[in-house]
């Protein structure tokens, strides 16, 4: 019997479905799970509509938490925004898992370990540019270093062609949650944190480089910071280690109550 409810916080232009998989193991053994999908994936109306920083995306995280505290699995952006959230709210959140997600996702001064700015720059322009033919790149990007990449991309493509993507072309909700992560430094927010936090990272990642791994560890070493084989989509690979870290946080091991 868990103590602590589950919520998985999907990443940047990928809808919930990438997260499946993991929801129906943790709650193969009757765990309370439930998953976050980022705004902008599914069409809101006027009224429910946000505006896209980061104050808007911890108020649209906190609406769905139904059940507090919880342990917050975030994939990428999804583990940046996990990772504010329980900094900005300690009271609401047990534990964090991160997967794939790092302190700053491109590079700056104090930062390196992270994606090369020209890279980001060229990333961006596509997508301003070519919106279709620049997702099948970050489809391709997020397969990279899986085992079987040729299935994992169909897999990924699949379900980017299932969402209603079409409308932000119009609204620009891609581009706005892509320049939230272009700037984002949560180095701070790493250091405030007062819950467990576990961070996962692939060893093949082509988006978030192994090195951030390490540079969490020397900056960060209260944290539990383990590299797995795979690319940016390890745990749809090999959920294993990632669900045996998240039994193990949301059953209440190494979490002091409050």
């Amino acid at each position: 019997m868990s103590i602590y409810p589950i919520v998985l916080i999907s990443g940047w232009a990928m809808p919930a479905g990438a997260m499946e998989s993991l929801a129906e193991a943790l709650d193969a053994d009757h765990r309370r799970v439930s998953i976050v999908e980022l705004p902008g994936l599914v069409r809101e109306s006027q009224a429910n509509k946000i505006s896209h920083d980061w104050n808007s995306l911890l108020a649209y995280l906190d609406h769905q938490l139904f059940e507090k505290p919880a342990v917050l699995v975030g994939w990428s952006l999804g583990g940046m925004l996990a990772t504010l959230y329980a900094s900005r709210y300690p009271d609401n959140v047990a534990a964090v898992v991160n997967l794939g997600a790092n302190a700053c996702f491109v590079q700056n001064d104090s930062w390196q370990q992270a994606m090369d700015p020209t890279l980001f720059a060229s990333f961006y322009q596509g997508m301003s540019q070519s919106r279709e033919k620049t997702l099948q790149q970050f489809v391709l990007l997020c397969s990279s270093g899986s085992p079987r990449r040729k299935e994992l991309s169909k897999s990924l493509q699949a379900l980017l062609s299932d969402a209603d993507l079409d409308h932000q072309a119009e609204d620009g909700t891609l581009l706005s949650l892509l320049d939230i992560l272009g700037k984002s430094d949560i180095c701070s927010a790493f250091g405030d944190i007062r819950c467990p936090v576990t961070h996962l990272f692939g060893k093949e990642d082509a988006l978030v480089p192994v090195g951030a791994a390490n540079a969490i560890k020397q900056g960060f070493p209260k944290h539990r910071v383990q590299v797995l084989d795979g690319g940016h989509c390890f745990f749809m690979d090999d959920p294993g280690p990632v669900i045996s870290e998240v039994r193990r946080l949301s059953s209440g091991e190494g979490i002091v109550a409050t």
